[in-house]
């Protein structure tokens, strides 16, 4: 007896399966559409139809197989979650909640879609609804890792660190393997000013040996050439090609790379099409998307690309791959940019810093990797939107001061609200404007916390996320900007200064709290500075004070930053590659293995 139509279209897809597993979506589509042709009205054949050109970012294909298996299973709640999740990634939200929903209702323990719900509803501020939908998510898989950890994550956003670190805990107790949770349970050392510098240290070199160990033996012979002087394929690899910061500081090294000297890479591990990456794209000269690779393949492809210089640009964040640095796939490792701190990886050989985040000799004892200093700072500024600096505040004159905080309001720590609280004390009339505070009951703790350090909560004013557009305009419209501490802002100080509001500096005792110090000490803003607790207060309120001077400084910042090496993209790239060289050239001081099996 033959096969029917869906058994012989199982048998494609069966075979389509590895296939694609490999990476060759291609070869793989076509056995999915042969599968299609034999049974035209089988769902699973349309599905993975979807699953593939999603893979190949044909997206409007894509959502048009998805929909097509809807229609074929209109009860298959497999479908409509694949067909949510994707629209969700192009950007049709209101259907694709409508489909998540529909999955949710055809198959209640769906924990999948109550994630993909919840996410959707944290991006729209829905906030509560998030949470209704990552504790449905929690209630259908309860000891599911993966679940334990998004909640952790969700926590984490909100400023609930104490309850991320439970379920960040929950979930490594449910999958000691878990990838990825080891990281975020350092994520509190970034906030905290009561744990020694060496026992941060400490922690990071254990979460860094632990990856290293379950990563697998690092490879220690590579094919590339050991010409010191030949041009050299550096590749950057990152989970933030978006509108994120990393993403930004990195554009315009792309753009001044000399093409003689470096050719470039880019690993992107963001699965969503966004218009950043498209820019970042524009200027380099391969781009991967690595987001559906998993870590084997990754290592081949660096292995394949024959990458001389291997960076990571986000250390321990989310969307990293450290788990492929383990493995050490190129000769020549570094980290920069996305985590000021050591990575802890033994595989890690270098990270990126400046003499002022990191002076010599100071702090090279708290890195497993070797420091590599910029001459200047290690950011280079290029505003994203050009938008003209407000020359004069957005009241009449002698109104009342404003201040503005424009990092995220989770690195307002107790100590740093009580060192503001003494600004706002001393000048009386002043207000604070603190942007990116969800609404809701993060907003209502974040005032009662000015409440009990004795600030009347009627001059604490929050708001939520904001357009780039009009975040800027809010830095510009207030008089002076607070930084945070212990960890400091880096690219809203820079957007402060283009937007030439005043910042002042404290200078910390660890890297993570001399961002805002390197950045003024490289506009040689030393007016700004403060290298004490009182002095951070006492320029404050000689701002707030001194209307001339914020006039004054309003009117000179930008002209400042665009002059300083911190906007001089073609030197910076150009110190960059210095750098790059420096490193390659004491690799093959020290001879390049022939190419060969990984080894311990």
């Amino acid at each position: 007896m033959g096969l029917t139509g869906s058994e012989e279209a199982d048998r494609f897809i069966a075979e389509g399966h590895p296939v694609e597993d490999s990476g060759d979506f291609e070869r793989a589509l076509a056995l999915y559409r042969k599968a299609a042709d034999v049974a035209p009205s089988y769902a699973r054949a349309h599905m993975n139809i979807g699953n593939a050109l999603q893979h190949l970012n044909r997206h409007a294909e894509a959502v048009a197989a998805q929909r097509r298996a809807v229609e074929c299973a209109p009860e298959n709640a497999a479908a409509r979650f694949n067909l949510g999740s994707l629209l969700r990634s192009t950007g049709a939200l209101e259907e694709a909640e409508s489909q998540l929903l529909e999955a949710l209702r055809l198959q209640p323990d769906l924990y999948a879609a109550s994630l993909v719900l919840a996410d959707m509803y944290e991006a729209g501020l829905r906030l509560d609804d998030a949470e209704t939908m990552f504790l449905r998510a929690l209630a259908g898989a309860p000891t599911h890792a993966g679940v334990l950890l998004n909640f952790g994550m969700f926590c984490s956003r909100q400023g609930r660190l104490d309850d991320a670190m439970a379920w960040f805990r929950k979930a490594k107790a449910a999958d000691p393997g878990l990838k990825d949770v080891e990281s975020y349970l350092l994520f509190p050392y970034s906030f905290r000013t009561d744990i020694d510098p060496q026992e941060i240290f400490e922690q990071h070199r254990r979460v860094g040996a632990a990856i290293q160990r379950a990563a697998g033996p690092p490879f220690a012979h590579w094919a590339n050439s050991s010409d010191p002087e030949r041009p050299l394929r550096v590749a950057y690899v990152s989970g933030d090609f978006r509108l994120h910061p990393v993403a930004l500081f990195l554009l315009p090294v792309l753009k001044n790379h000399d093409p003689r000297k470096i050719e470039t890479f880019c690993y992107s591990n963001f699965p969503e099409a966004n218009e950043v990456a498209d820019a970042l794209r524009a200027h380099c000269h391969h781009w991967t998307d690595v987001s559906g690779l998993d870590d084997i393949r990754l290592a081949e492809v660096i292995r394949r690309d024959g990458i001389d210089i291997l960076v990571d640009l986000s250390g321990h964040t989310n969307r990293n791959r450290l788990s492929v640095f383990a493995r050490h796939p190129a000769p020549v490792q570094v980290t920069w940019l996305g985590y000021l701190n050591t990575t802890g990886l033994p595989a890690m050989d270098y990270r990126i810093c400046d003499r002022h985040t990191d002076p010599e000799g100071a702090t090279d004892h708290l890195y497993t990797e070797r420091l590599m200093r910029m001459p200047h700072s290690q950011w280079c500024y290029a505003p994203w939107i050009g938008l003209e600096h407000l020359s004069v505040p957005r009241r009449e004159e002698g109104t009342p001061v404003v201040f503005g905080s424009f990092n995220q309001c989770v690195k307002i720590t107790d100590e740093c609200l009580a060192l503001w609280c003494q600004v706002l004390s001393r000048a009386p009339d002043s207000s604070l404007l603190i942007l990116d505070v969800r609404q809701g009951k993060i907003a209502a703790r974040l005032i009662e916390r000015f409440r009990q350090n004795g600030i009347d909560p009627s001059r604490i004013v929050t708001c939520g996320r904001l357009s780039l557009t009009d975040y800027l305009r809010s830095i510009g419209n207030v008089d002076i900007a607070l930084d945070t501490f212990p960890y400091n802002g880096a690219t809203t100080t820079l957007d402060t200064l283009w937007m030439g509001t005043p910042i002042v500096a404290l200078r910390g005792e660890r890297t993570i709290s001399r961002s805002c110090y390197s950045i003024l000490k490289t506009l040689r803003a030393e007016e700004l500075i403060a290298y004490s607790a009182d002095e951070y207060v006492d320029i404050n309120v000689r701002l707030a004070q001194d209307a001339a001077w914020r006039s004054r400084l309003r009117d000179s910042l930008r002209p400042r930053l665009a002059a300083s090496p911190l906007m001089d993209a073609k030197s910076f790239t150009a110190d960059l590659e210095a750098r790059y060289r420096e490193m390659w050239r004491v690799c093959c001081s020290r001879g390049m293995p022939s190419a060969g099996a990984p080894t311990a």
